[in-house]
């Protein structure tokens, strides 16, 4: 039977990962190396969840066996196994490492202390399956097959928002690193941006991104909130202008639909594991030059120009072609001054230009694209 991986973690430091499989184990890969260099047995059915602690001293795994086993990160031993009534769909540890959630078949979600390895809180609300989670110090979010997504308080158990508006299964949930944005993914093919910091959402509706084709799989921050990063059936990965909910990279190069997706600290690494039994690490740095970006762009009739001070290869609208004639030498950021802020009272700012250009990135070779077979 051909086993595929259903979930990847990156470790702390990015030079290892771990994928959980339908082969009942969980593999781990070096980065450098390009090789498994171990196998978590001890699952009895499907590894549907993975996780890996912010130190990456622990690792958590979850699995249709009903049990979540709780790894050594460096002697890879089996510490702890939790036994659960319901079928394990999702798993997540809590910033600082002493909580981890795991969500499950049966429309409940706890909450286990990994000190003493005992069920904390148990959470109810959803009227069906929760599918995933996602923590950011006592937030808890949480996100189901009933279409709705649940903020919970983590020290007292209370549901602090429910929010409602895709019409098919949420899949992906993640939480913003300074806690005011939520992003979710769903089967109904789209993203979602929430701001439950400032509550723009219940008046104006979250920002809908709908470039998916088929069902969303995974949906993530980078660790700079600048950037959302998505996956899907459609077999390909987006990555989004945060701020601006837009696209700004498409990449399809998976033979199958994408289950998950985990991004590196330092946001210069994407990992991306498909049924088509690949895993892939893409270098998302310089994603303008990725060959495989270039030629999606290009097939959509985009014309690319190369920046005369900066070398990076930027998009030639229409627009700027008839507004100067000709076409641009510099990208709009070599061609933008500087502006800095000066406060004058606690109302008003002004902003001034100065004499300084932007635009002074060092030019870097084109990213590489590494593909790691499943074992």
């Amino acid at each position: 039977k051909q086993w595929y991986q259903r979930r990847v973690a990156i470790t702390a430091g990015a030079q290892k990962f771990v994928a959980a499989g339908d082969d009942c184990c969980l593999s781990g890969w070096d980065v450098d190396e390009r090789k498994c260099i171990f196998k978590l047995k001890g699952h009895e059915g499907p590894v549907k969840a993975c996780a890996t602690s912010p130190t990456g001293s622990k690792i958590v795994s979850g699995s249709w066996d009903r049990t979540v086993r709780i790894w050594d990160g460096s002697s890879t031993n089996c510490l702890w196994t939790l036994q659960h009534e319901a079928l394990v769909l999702g798993v997540s540890f809590s910033e600082e490492s002493s909580l981890i959630t795991v969500c499950c078949d049966d429309k409940q979600t706890k909450v286990w202390d990994m000190r003493s390895y005992e069920n904390v809180m148990t959470l109810t609300g959803h009227t069906n399956s929760v599918t995933c989670c996602a923590q950011n110090n006592f937030t808890l979010a949480t996100g189901s097959f009933d279409k709705t997504i649940r903020l919970s308080d983590m020290r007292t158990g209370s549901t602090l928002l429910l929010l409602t508006g895709h019409t098919s299964a949420v899949s992906a949930v993640d939480i913003s690193s300074e806690g005011f944005k939520l992003c979710s993914g769903s089967w109904d093919k789209t993203v979602r941006v929430w701001d439950v910091h400032a509550g723009t959402y219940r008046t104006q509706g979250p920002r809908v991104m709908y470039e998916h084709e088929g069902c969303v799989s995974s949906c993530k921050f980078a660790v700079d909130n600048k950037k959302i990063v998505s996956a899907g059936y459609d077999k390909t990965v987006i990555i989004w202008d945060a701020l601006a909910t837009q696209k700004r990279h498409q990449i399809r190069a998976h033979g199958s639909w994408i289950n998950d997706i985990a991004m590196t600290a330092d946001g210069k690494c994407l990992l991306s594991c498909s049924k088509d039994r690949t895993i892939r690490m893409w270098n998302v740095e310089n994603a303008d030059k990725m060959p495989v970006v270039l030629h999606n762009k290009l097939s959509m009739g985009y014309k690319f120009q190369e920046c005369v001070d900066c070398q990076r290869t930027f998009k030639v609208e229409k627009r700027d072609l008839i507004e100067v004639g000709e076409e641009y030498t510099k990208c709009v950021y070599c061609r933008m001054p500087t502006r800095s802020y000066h406060r004058l009272s606690e109302q008003d700012l002004i902003v001034t230009e100065t004499d300084d250009e932007v635009g002074n990135i060092a030019k870097s070779d084109a990213p590489a694209l590494e593909t790691m077979v499943s074992a």
